[in-house]
């Protein structure tokens, strides 16, 4: 039995795995991420009301002409702000990259719109080239210290926006890239606006000029609570950890218009804890004469 096995082992070991397979292997696995994050897209928009109006609201996001006409019903106009104008795939030997580019819409200030959608876009186009170029890059240095051309696994980049608040003042959404080889990078980028007066939203604007002491003691409360509950795991200040609320915080803000403090992968835990958040409830104060 056993000198089958071995045999049966040294078949397996000897037979040739194609030069494209890697390439092969890495659009799978990317093809396989894109329906997972938009499974994961349609699992957020429910949780956040019923069913069927989640499901609205992606509609709503991902088709500019239903949102052009729904601009004209006054009831349901305010939740088309954030459409997909499109979806750039580039696949090669050095790089599989996946893009879907959001532009501000519907909200009664067209300059608004046009400001914010071309800073997304070139935001997203700087993004997309210095990715090409790493992914370039790593690709000539893994050819050129002797590693074979078929052998290269391509870096994969996604580059995606993802809606949190949409009501009659705010709108919030994230862009972020992901760029995988090796490892796993993310880069995430905050737009926060107020509807009403198309500025941008900051964190003194919804907590008051206390914001880094409320948002501070309510991000560590919570870090205790998850490590003495849920075995979390953060970094102590001296080591580079949390130490307070900055000036630009990065944020964003959930359905109910309050803030959520975002901190990158690495930035505050162990790299395997990922991107972790941190809700902060407006004071009530604050709350009542802001709306």
């Amino acid at each position: 039995m056993k000198d089958h096995f071995e045999q049966e082992k040294l078949s397996y070991q000897s037979v040739e795995v194609p030069p494209a397979l890697s390439f092969t292997v890495a659009a799978a696995i990317r093809e396989g991420d894109r329906r997972r994050r938009a499974r994961r897209r349609v699992r957020r928009a429910c949780t956040a009301g019923l069913a069927g109006c989640a499901c609205f609201c992606l509609l709503v996001n991902s088709s500019p002409a239903l949102a052009s006409a729904l601009e004209q019903v006054p009831v349901l106009g305010h939740l088309a702000r954030l459409v997909t104008v499109e979806e750039y795939h580039a696949h090669n030997r050095t790089r599989l990259i996946d893009v879907r580019r959001p532009a501000l819409t519907v909200t009664g200030r067209p300059q608004l719109e046009e400001a914010i959608t071309v800073e997304i876009d070139q935001q997203i186009d700087l993004l997309v080239e210095e990715a090409e170029l790493r992914a370039e890059e790593q690709y000539t240095a893994f050819t050129v210290t002797g590693g074979q051309e078929e052998e290269f696994l391509p870096v994969i980049v996604t580059i995606d926006y993802e809606l949190r608040c949409s009501n009659q003042r705010y709108l919030s959404f994230l862009i972020y890239q992901t760029e995988v080889q090796a490892t796993a990078y993310t880069q995430i980028f905050a737009y926060n606006l107020d509807l009403t007066t198309g500025e941008p939203v900051t964190l003194e604007d919804l907590l008051g000029p206390d914001y880094q002491a409320i948002a501070g003691e309510a991000v560590q409360a919570e870090m205790d609570r998850r490590v003495r509950e849920e075995d979390a795991v953060y970094f102590t200040a001296d080591l580079g950890g949390f130490s307070g609320i900055t000036a630009g915080q990065l944020f964003c803000l959930d359905e109910s218009g309050n803030p959520v403090i975002l901190f990158q992968k690495y930035e505050v835990a162990p790299g395997f804890m990922g991107q972790q958040e941190f809700t902060v409830p407006i004071p009530e104060p604050s709350l009542q004469a802001g709306r």
